[in-house]
């Protein structure tokens, strides 16, 4: 599935073709695809993370910092431009190239390597409190995060089960950054630049795909929000 055809969210059942509602595989395909495209498809997914994966593996390679910071920005660069050229959204492009822009900032104003890791770290801190914090709070960041995009909005809190498959989900990716602060600090604070390169690859897409996947089992098994009353009604005023 592409990101372009990810791209259009879940839509309602076109009752001007008649009042039969979508089938059930016809819906969670719509529901599947605008989640996905939340997350800007594997486009987006490699935009955001490449610039980041080939700062780690050149300053592996030659432990120049000057020479690992502009070869991230400048892959990040890329990407932006041709975006822009294809006159595609920006959006994950652009997240890419700042993000690789305050890290590359760090490091080149610390003097320090393990700077431009300083930023990742604190990112997962944040969201380690911000998942665990939500889905204590039955506000889960998952279920908040994809009700306006597939267009549930938070009717899923009304729903036990969508209420727990968003929750248990919120829970596995707060389990993901609490894991990776766990390892990466501690490299972080002993100054273990190649060690800590090494946690960032294996502790980012591999772990994130994987958690992601885990999370998606779980949400898509759960009943999928119900048809609204509303548009129920226009297809019996149309027969």
């Amino acid at each position: 599935m592409s990101a372009e055809a990810a791209a259009v969210p879940p839509q309602p059942v076109s009752q001007g073709q008649g009042s039969e509602e979508p089938s059930h595989e016809e819906r969670l395909a719509a529901y599947e695809a605008s989640v996905f495209a939340a997350f800007g498809g594997r486009r987006g997914l490699a935009e955001t993370g490449l610039p980041s994966v080939l700062f780690i593996l050149v300053y592996g390679i030659s432990h120049n910092l000057t020479g690992a910071i502009w070869s991230a920005i400048a892959v990040a660069a890329v990407l932006s431009v041709v975006r822009l050229i294809k006159r595609d959204t920006l959006q994950h492009a652009l997240s890419g190239l700042v993000g690789v822009l305050v890290c590359a900032a760090v490091a080149h104003f610390s003097g320090q390597a393990k700077g431009f890791y300083l930023p990742g770290v604190l990112l997962n801190i944040g969201e380690a409190i911000l998942f665990s914090g939500s889905a204590l709070l039955r506000w889960p960041i998952v279920g908040v995060v994809l009700g306006p995009v597939t267009g549930e909005m938070m009717a899923w809190r009304q729903h036990p089960a969508r209420m727990r498959a968003f929750t248990l989900a919120t829970w596995l990716l707060a389990a993901m950054f609490v894991l990776r602060v766990c390892v990466e600090v501690p490299l972080y604070l002993s100054g273990q630049v190649d060690a800590l390169g090494v946690a960032k690859i294996i502790l980012g897409y591999p772990l994130y795909l994987g958690v992601a996947y885990f999370c998606w089992q779980i949400i898509r098994k759960a009943p999928l929000p119900p048809v609204t009353a509303a548009h129920k009604a226009d297809g019996e005023e149309e027969d």
